[in-house]
C-alpha cells in the first residue's frame, strides 16, 4: 500500500470579517473537510472560485492552522505552487529560491548544489538579480515550478498556474510535473476547468461552500 503523506480530520477554518471598529463576523471558508493523500496520488479539486480551494491548500501546506480538526503531515516535503504565495517580493530570485528550499526542510548546502539547475529551468537569465516585486505573476509562477521541483519534494500542491509561459515552458513543466509523479511524488491540483483535471489527476472532488460534496470522477468531469 502507497505510504501516507497527509491527513485531514474534519477541519475548519474561519476568516475574521471587520464589519466596523466595534463589530467583526467570522466567515466560515472550510467546513468539516476530511480526506488522505497517498505516494503518488494525483487528486484533482474542483470547484468556482470563491469556494475555498486555496484556502484548502494553504491548509495542506501548513501555512494556515485550523480552528477545528487536525492536519497531519507524515513527514511528508509539501510545496505550493500558487501565483498569491510563497515568496518575498523583497528578495532577488536567487535568494527566495535559498529560502523556499529550506522552509520545504533542506538545509541551505542542498539547496545550493540545485540554485544552478533552478536558474536553468525557470529560463528567467539575469532577472534572477531582480527583487520578486518586480516580477510578473508568470515569472513568479516559472520560479515557483523550477524550485518545487528541484527540491524532490513528496507532495506538490498546485493551485491553477499549469499553464504559465509561452508553449514550450509549458511542455517542460507538464514533463517536469510527471516525472516527478512517476517517481511518487503525490500530486494536488485545484481547478476549475474539467479538461484540465481529466488530463492530471486519477481522482477528483467537487468542492462547495467549503466542503467536499463528491467524490465521483465521472460525475464532476462530465460537468461542462
Amino acid at each position: 500500500m502507497a505510504r501516507l503523506l497527509l491527513e485531514m480530520h474534519d477541519v475548519h477554518l474561519a476568516y475574521r470579517l471587520r464589519k466596523s471598529f466595534f463589530r467583526s463576523e467570522h466567515h466560515p471558508v472550510i467546513n468539516g473537510v476530511s480526506l488522505q493523500i497517498h505516494q503518488g496520488q494525483r487528486l484533482g479539486i474542483m470547484g468556482h472560485n470563491g469556494a475555498g480551494k486555496s484556502t484548502l491548500l494553504r491548509l495542506m501546506a501548513g501555512i494556515y492552522a485550523p480552528d477545528r480538526g487536525r492536519v497531519i503531515n507524515f513527514g511528508a516535503r509539501v510545496s505550493l505552487l500558487s501565483l498569491q504565495a510563497g515568496f518575498d517580493p523583497r528578495l532577488n530570485g536567487w535568494d527566495n529560491a535559498l529560502l523556499s528550499g529550506v522552509l520545504m526542510g533542506m538545509s541551505r548546502k542542498e539547496v545550493r548544489l540545485r540554485l544552478k539547475g533552478i536558474h536553468e529551468f525557470c529560463e528567467l537569465g539575469d532577472q534572477m538579480n531582480d527583487v520578486l516585486g518586480t516580477y510578473s505573476s508568470g515569472m513568479r509562477a516559472r520560479l515557483g515550478f523550477a524550485v518545487a521541483l528541484a527540491m524532490e519534494v513528496d507532495l506538490l500542491l498546485i493551485d491553477e498556474v499549469l499553464s504559465v509561459g509561452d508553449q514550450d515552458f509549458q511542455e517542460k513543466s507538464e514533463k517536469a510535473v510527471r516525472h516527478a509523479v512517476e517517481q511518487g511524488c503525490a500530486m494536488v491540483l485545484v481547478s476549475h476547468s474539467p479538461v484540465k483535471l481529466k488530463k492530471w489527476t486519477d481522482s477528483v472532488l467537487a468542492f462547495e461552500k467549503g466542503m467536499i460534496c463528491s467524490s465521483s470522477s465521472e460525475e464532476v468531469l462530465s460537468v461542462s
